[in-house]
């Protein structure tokens, strides 16, 4: 092989990028492979962070680790890069009913930490207001704007390539290594980071993914909004003055890319609830969600083939669990470190 690695990645999502960042910072040789898919669920994913979500106001899995190690991790890249892509936000949680109200309060012992306060200041340009809300301190990841400035990068350094590889046909094992012939690359492991409908070895057939397709818009405001990240039953994440986006949806019977009009249909019904100013849609995305089937990542090396790995099914909460995972990973891979059982990829083939 006319070049060897230590780990050859196969996607350049949120996983991808995030374990090649981290697998940088331990002084490892890595190579990118990505076949550079215009609309995919890392490209169109919002990134937030949320420490509160769901009906039952539940604290997000693991907050107080995920949060200030993915604080730390794209401050630090950002330094690194000389691009902007992360901020640390405040996020304005309306309740729809009163039942919803007392719910938070029965939940807020357990949370009091996370809010920043119960009486946020609700602007009057949206039209449910009458039974309260609450204001937490979150985060945003502009994962397109991560993903491009990390490739270049990783361009720069010469460890990525604009490629689509097929298992089967690409990729040779050995008792010591992989070995991609028709690139001439050698590692001594592969990591799969693609989403669920990319070809997979089949040793990993164990693993049951649980996909969901998601759709988004953008929106285009008759007049400044709310600067806050909005939560009430739909996101409305500002992208400037006049400029939003709006999701998200869950499907998991069509799982195209294909936008349709019953999202748009009824992310715009949830935003008409919202909002009393006018908006134009003037973009609408859709990418399926590469979750698993019980709703936690897979990371890890395959137990028997130790040459083989997976980073994948991160979620709608990627953004906030990628770095410390992916540490996980490279630890792992460097000192046999045991992974999480919860996120461990092991898990699937007890």
């Amino acid at each position: 092989m006319s070049r060897k690695a230590d780990v050859i990645i196969v996607g350049q999502g949120l996983a991808g990028t995030t374990l090649a960042w981290q697998l940088l910072n331990a002084e490892l040789e890595v190579v990118v492979l990505d076949r550079e898919e215009e609309t995919t669920s890392s490209r169109i994913a919002a990134g937030l962070m949320t420490p509160i979500t769901g009906k039952r106001f539940a604290k997000s899995w693991l907050w107080d680790l995920f949060w200030p190690e993915a604080c730390d991790f794209y401050r630090e890249l950002e330094s690194r890069t000389q691009t902007r892509f992360f901020d640390e936000c405040p996020m304005l949680r309306l309740f729809s009913c009163e039942e919803e109200h007392q719910a938070f309060e029965r939940k807020f012992p357990d949370i009091s930490t996370l809010v920043t306060t119960t009486d946020p200041g609700i602007p009057s340009h949206f039209s449910t207001t009458e039974h309260g809300g609450f204001e937490m301190q979150g985060g945003r990841l502009r994962v397109a704007d991560y993903l491009d400035c990390s490739r270049r990068y990783f361009m720069s350094r010469n460890s990525y390539l604009r490629e689509s590889i097929s298992f089967e046909q690409d990729i040779n094992i050995f008792a010591d290594r992989v070995e991609l012939p028709r690139l001439g690359l050698s590692a001594r492991s592969v990591v799969f980071c693609q989403g669920f409908q990319s070809e997979l070895p089949r040793c990993f057939e164990p693993v049951r993914f649980n996909p969901a397709k998601g759709e988004i818009l953008r929106v285009q405001l008759d007049h400044e909004c709310e600067r806050r990240i909005l939560h009430r039953g739909i996101w409305l994440a500002p992208d400037d003055e006049l400029f939003a986006r709006v999701g998200a949806t869950y499907e998991w019977k069509d799982l195209s890319s294909v936008p349709t009009a019953a999202a748009k249909d009824w992310l715009t019904s949830k935003l008409d609830q919202v909002l009393q100013v006018g908006y134009k849609v003037i973009d609408q995305r859709a990418a399926v969600r590469p979750t698993m089937h019980d709703f936690r990542p897979v990371v890890g090396l395959h137990p028997e083939y130790q040459q083989i790995g997976m980073f994948n099914g991160l979620g709608s909460k990627g953004s906030l669990m990628a770095p410390r995972l992916a540490r996980f990973f490279t630890e792992n891979l460097l000192h046999g470190t045991p992974i999480l059982p919860e996120v461990s990829l092991s898990r699937w083939f007890k």
